[in-house]
């Protein structure tokens, strides 16, 4: 008898711990790290690889969390504020986005919602169109953030220029002479800032920029260039209370994926019915091999890759020599942020080389081809391997 009565406490307790991890599991699928197009995503719907590079690349990023976190942020010149999306905006929201972005460089949205027209007051239609075939540039004025070859994969939202077009460049429309007959539609649309507003990119290209197809096409250079325009990017990702009072009023079930529920409680019924049913003592615990090995070196290559599909050989370059710079400034005893001038002399004294060598090598990021990236790459191991020596 006192054996069945433990079983049945067991039991219960089991139960309870399953309520409360289910608790949590549902509590942590809206964290941040769930969010699609969220900067600390490593999902593939997220795009925490695209902001990883950014930062490597010497762009500020920083995560504004609701829009009481984007208020306490520096929104003024040399900003870029990236909105992840409108959905979960109300009317006074967008009034405070448009009057704390008024002074930045840029104000980049990332597939906008179908009231972004009247939520942002612009003359923009946005229809839920996704891309057959992949897209050109196609602009008339394709040197400020396109070169000739970007081509665009995917597309998530279509973005039509309802007011005047004077001041409007839509790009990546949907196929080729698309806009020949008058329209002005395409998947990124700039909007030029005037009084009360600041340039305005809105693009439907959110898909394309996640850790799932960054790597297509020319995405990579594409997210690089909208994102990396300014030396500052502020990541304001919406928050359900951005809503307003002019939003209907949701409860957790209501912003829940749709599948959430019915999964969760179908998997307590099936923890219960097994705990019922194997409900004795556990046998001894058994090790078993990992069923894989992720190598570390796998993230390296994976930038390497969008370095080299971004065809931007001097950022990665001068990436390189940045790092090389702060080991050999360990090495002699210097701060690690020394200053190229420092670090290239105290170099020269240790190794004996001459000063201009050492300053074309570890302080100058030309490389106008592949060949010589590899060639500089190959003259800093050397420098760092003869002060090892």
């Amino acid at each position: 008898m006192t054996g069945a009565r433990t079983r049945r406490l067991a039991l219960w307790v089991g139960v309870l711990l399953v309520v409360a991890v289910a608790s949590a599991v549902l509590a942590g699928m809206r964290g941040s790290n769930q969010l699609p197009l969220d900067p600390e995503n490593p999902e593939d719907g997220g795009m925490a690889a695209l902001a990883r590079v950014l930062e490597q690349q010497g762009v500020e990023v920083t995560i504004a969390r609701g829009l009481p976190a984007l208020e306490r942020q520096d929104t003024g010149p040399g900003t870029t504020v990236l909105v992840s999306g409108t959905s979960l905006l109300g009317t006074q929201a967008g009034d405070t986005l448009m009057a704390r972005t008024r002074d930045a460089d840029t104000l980049l949205v990332l597939n906008p919602s179908q009231n972004v027209g009247d939520l942002l007051d612009l003359p923009v239609r946005v229809t839920e169109r996704g891309l057959s075939s992949p897209a050109g540039a196609g602009c008339e004025d394709t040197a400020t953030n396109w070169r000739e070859g970007d081509r665009l994969a995917r597309g998530d939202v279509l973005v039509d220029v309802t007011g005047d077009r004077e001041l409007a460049r839509a790009c990546f429309p949907p196929s080729p002479g698309y806009n020949a007959g008058g329209a002005m539609s395409g998947y990124v649309v700039q909007l030029a800032g005037d009084t009360d507003r600041p340039l305005v990119v809105l693009a439907g290209i959110g898909s394309a920029l996640t850790n799932e197809h960054i790597e297509t096409e020319a995405h990579a250079a594409i997210g690089l260039r909208l994102l990396g325009a300014s030396e500052r990017l502020v990541w304001y990702v919406p928050a359900p209370g951005d809503a307003g009072e002019d939003a209907t009023a949701q409860s957790l079930i209501d912003v829940l994926p749709d599948l959430v529920v019915p999964s969760t409680v179908l998997l307590l019924v099936a923890l219960a019915t097994t705990m019922v049913w194997r409900g004795r003592r556990l046998g001894r615990v058994v090790t078993e091999p990992l069923p894989a090995v992720v190598r570390s070196v796998e993230t390296t290559q994976s930038r390497s890759r969008m370095y080299q599909r971004a065809g931007d050989r001097q950022r990665a370059l001068a990436s390189l020599q940045l790092a090389a710079r702060r080991r050999i400034a360990v090495r002699l005893g210097l701060p690690a942020t020394s200053d190229p001038g420092t670090v290239v002399q105290q170099t020269a004294l240790a190794t004996g080389r001459h000063t201009d060598e050492l300053r074309r090598v570890l302080a100058d990021p030309t490389a106008p081809d592949d060949e010589t990236l590899v060639r500089i790459a190959r003259e800093v191991r050397s420098i760092e391997e003869g002060m090892i020596g």
